[in-house]
């Protein structure tokens, strides 16, 4: 009996430290419960937000002429309505890429039209990655498509290879690099 009465007075004393007048320990737990729950969310955000910059950072139109250069090239390259004189300059080695076009042009018609939108540049050297999202009729499909550009004399370009890496996923072919 005696020890009852000790585990009752414990169980009141511990809910009076929690500011709990009514001795229910059951609202008492709950909130100490809140604050873990809490916690970890907070926790799980730092490091996304710490990784972000790390990979890309989102590009402001105009703050970069570089950047520029590659938002345009990667737009007029993988953009469905523009014919091959249009891409050609953006792209390394465009020899033998006129039928792949055609085709692509034909393929975006179907597609009510087939382009990027430009996420992020990293600009590292004479080369940048790129971050794309690959758009069906100005509607996002895919997500965070990565490529890269490369600093030629003729300025910023798509490598070939990266060109006709999405050619291929349009099902239009590409020739043999």
């Amino acid at each position: 009996m005696r020890r009852f009465v000790l585990v009752i007075a414990s169980l009141a004393l511990v809910g009076a430290a929690c500011g709990d007048s009514t001795s229910d320990t059951t609202t008492s737990t709950a909130p100490a419960a809140a604050p873990t729950t809490t916690a970890a969310p907070t926790t799980t955000v730092a490091p996304t937000t710490t990784s972000v910059p790390a990979i890309a950072a989102p590009f402001v139109p105009g703050e970069n002429p570089d950047v520029d250069a590659i938002v345009n090239a990667f737009t007029i390259a993988f953009d469905s309505s523009s014919d091959y004189a249009a891409k050609a300059p953006h792209i390394v080695d465009p020899s033998g890429l006129e039928e792949t076009v055609a085709a692509y042009l034909d393929t975006g018609e179907m597609f009510q039209g087939i382009g990027v939108a430009v996420t992020s540049v990293a600009i590292s050297g004479d080369e940048a990655e790129v971050v794309y999202d690959i758009l069906f009729n100005e509607n996002p499909s895919y997500r965070d498509q990565i490529g890269t550009a490369v600093l030629t004399d003729a300025g910023w370009q798509i490598p070939r290879t990266v060109f006709c890496g999405l050619m291929k996923s349009a099902r239009v072919g590409c020739p043999s690099e």
